[in-house]
């Protein structure tokens, strides 16, 4: 029994007997329960977003790796001093081969030889927008196949170069006549190309014969004369 005489707290529901209280009590406890949940949630929230690279104040920068990468165990960074990989665009592996006389026949391929048959100082005369004129030199290239099989030589690239620093010879069409797309087994192909190079520099001539990607790229010195 209660007694009649024991004060009240104004602030505790009373109990009309129908369990009113009760239900109160554990409405406020789920209420209180849903908000230290979303409490929990939100330090987790803002602890993660605090995941920006620290700053060292000396430097005024931020310090970090690069991605894929983890520094060593002296703190260094192990892609230092090694070669990147390479990437489409990079010049390719140099296949140029040590230079040889004018009158030799290097191998080309298999069965395949090449060699100059003339290099003489001429006039080049320029006839198309971009050529030069002036003192060159003509320079006749010679492919035999005694292969079986027929050789493409349809990208063959020949260029001139001259004296000390190697200048590139300018490229003229007069007197110009390329090889021709291939060349069978059992047979010879010719090039002829002409270059403007200084007179001064025709004592001292490099030739490159550069017949496709995949096969050396055959170099010859020597004299215009």
């Amino acid at each position: 029994m209660t007694d009649p005489t024991e004060p009240t707290d104004p602030t505790r529901p009373e109990d009309d007997g129908t369990g009113t209280t009760d239900r109160r009590r554990r409405l406020l406890l789920v209420v209180a329960a849903a908000l230290v949940a979303v409490a929990v949630v939100v330090a987790l929230l803002v602890r993660g977003g605090d995941g920006a690279p620290s700053t060292d104040p000396s430097s005024g920068t931020g310090s970090t790796s690069a991605p894929g990468s983890a520094p060593g165990p002296d703190g260094a960074d192990p892609t230092e001093g090694t070669d990147a990989p390479a990437t489409p665009g990079d010049a390719p592996v140099d296949r140029e081969q040590p230079p040889v006389a004018l009158d030799a026949s290097p191998v080309l391929v298999d069965e395949v030889t090449l060699r100059v048959e003339s290099l003489t100082s001429v006039d080049a005369e320029a006839a198309l927008p971009g050529e030069v004129a002036g003192p060159g030199v003509s320079v006749t290239v010679v492919v035999d196949n005694a292969g079986d099989e027929p050789l493409d030589l349809s990208t063959t690239v020949v260029n001139v170069y001259s004296g000390a620093a190697l200048t590139p010879g300018n490229a003229v069409s007069t007197g110009t006549s390329p090889f021709p797309g291939r060349v069978d087994g059992g047979s010879t192909a010719t090039g002829t190309y002409v270059f403007t190079v200084p007179a001064e520099e025709r004592d001292a001539v490099r030739v490159t014969v550069d017949a496709a990607v995949d096969l050396p790229t055959i170099v010859f010195e020597g004299s215009a004369g």
